[in-house]
Protein backbone atom coordinates (compact mmCIF):
# COMPACT_ATOMS: atom_id res chain seq x y z
CA UNK A 1 0.00 0.00 0.00
CA UNK A 2 3.47 2.25 -0.15
CA UNK A 3 1.67 3.56 -3.82
CA UNK A 4 -2.08 4.18 -2.17
CA UNK A 5 -2.59 8.08 -2.76
CA UNK A 6 -5.45 10.08 -1.12
CA UNK A 7 -6.58 13.23 -2.55
CA UNK A 8 -6.02 16.27 0.01
CA UNK A 9 -8.44 17.31 2.14
CA UNK A 10 -9.99 20.57 0.36
CA UNK A 11 -12.79 22.80 2.21
CA UNK A 12 -14.13 24.12 -0.80
CA UNK A 13 -15.19 20.55 -1.28
CA UNK A 14 -18.18 21.32 1.18
CA UNK A 15 -20.89 23.51 -0.53
CA UNK A 16 -22.47 26.29 1.47
CA UNK A 17 -25.50 23.96 2.64
CA UNK A 18 -23.16 21.42 4.27
CA UNK A 19 -23.75 21.37 7.82
CA UNK A 20 -20.16 22.35 8.58
CA UNK A 21 -20.27 25.53 6.43
CA UNK A 22 -23.89 26.58 8.11
CA UNK A 23 -22.19 25.54 11.68
CA UNK A 24 -19.31 27.82 10.77
CA UNK A 25 -21.37 30.30 9.26
CA UNK A 26 -23.09 30.72 12.58
CA UNK A 27 -19.84 30.74 14.88
CA UNK A 28 -18.30 33.52 12.43
CA UNK A 29 -21.41 35.55 12.13
CA UNK A 30 -20.45 37.57 14.98
CA UNK A 31 -17.23 38.37 13.91
CA UNK A 32 -15.11 40.40 11.52
CA UNK A 33 -12.22 38.31 9.96
CA UNK A 34 -9.54 40.42 8.13
CA UNK A 35 -6.31 39.23 6.07
CA UNK A 36 -2.92 40.98 6.30
CA UNK A 37 -0.02 41.07 4.01
CA UNK A 38 2.27 41.94 7.35
CA UNK A 39 5.05 38.53 7.13
CA UNK A 40 4.18 38.49 10.60
CA UNK A 41 1.27 38.56 10.97
CA UNK A 42 -1.77 40.28 12.30
CA UNK A 43 -2.33 41.57 16.03
CA UNK A 44 -5.05 39.79 17.43
CA UNK A 45 -7.34 41.94 19.86
CA UNK A 46 -9.21 40.71 22.84
CA UNK A 47 -12.03 38.41 21.08
CA UNK A 48 -9.51 36.65 18.97
CA UNK A 49 -9.56 33.32 21.62
CA UNK A 50 -12.83 33.46 22.19
CA UNK A 51 -13.25 33.35 18.06
CA UNK A 52 -10.88 30.07 18.01
CA UNK A 53 -12.90 28.60 20.24
CA UNK A 54 -16.34 29.28 18.17
CA UNK A 55 -14.63 28.10 15.23
CA UNK A 56 -13.43 24.58 16.48
CA UNK A 57 -16.73 24.34 18.24
CA UNK A 58 -18.66 25.15 15.43
CA UNK A 59 -16.45 21.88 14.10
CA UNK A 60 -15.56 19.27 15.93
CA UNK A 61 -18.76 19.40 17.95
CA UNK A 62 -22.42 17.36 16.68
CA UNK A 63 -23.70 19.34 13.57
CA UNK A 64 -27.59 19.40 14.20
CA UNK A 65 -29.35 17.77 10.87
CA UNK A 66 -30.96 19.06 8.01
CA UNK A 67 -33.60 18.08 5.84
CA UNK A 68 -30.67 17.73 3.00
CA UNK A 69 -28.98 15.77 5.26
CA UNK A 70 -30.97 13.55 6.94
CA UNK A 71 -29.16 10.42 6.73
CA UNK A 72 -28.09 8.80 10.13
CA UNK A 73 -24.11 9.89 11.23
CA UNK A 74 -22.16 6.59 11.88
CA UNK A 75 -21.26 5.90 14.97
CA UNK A 76 -17.59 5.28 15.59
CA UNK A 77 -16.90 1.43 16.43
CA UNK A 78 -14.89 2.60 19.72
CA UNK A 79 -17.68 4.28 20.78
CA UNK A 80 -18.75 2.41 24.28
Amino acid sequence: MENFKTRPLNASDYHKDHPYMKSLDEALKQYSVVKVNDAKGAEHGPDYEEMRIAILNSLFHPQPQTAAYSHERLQSPMKK
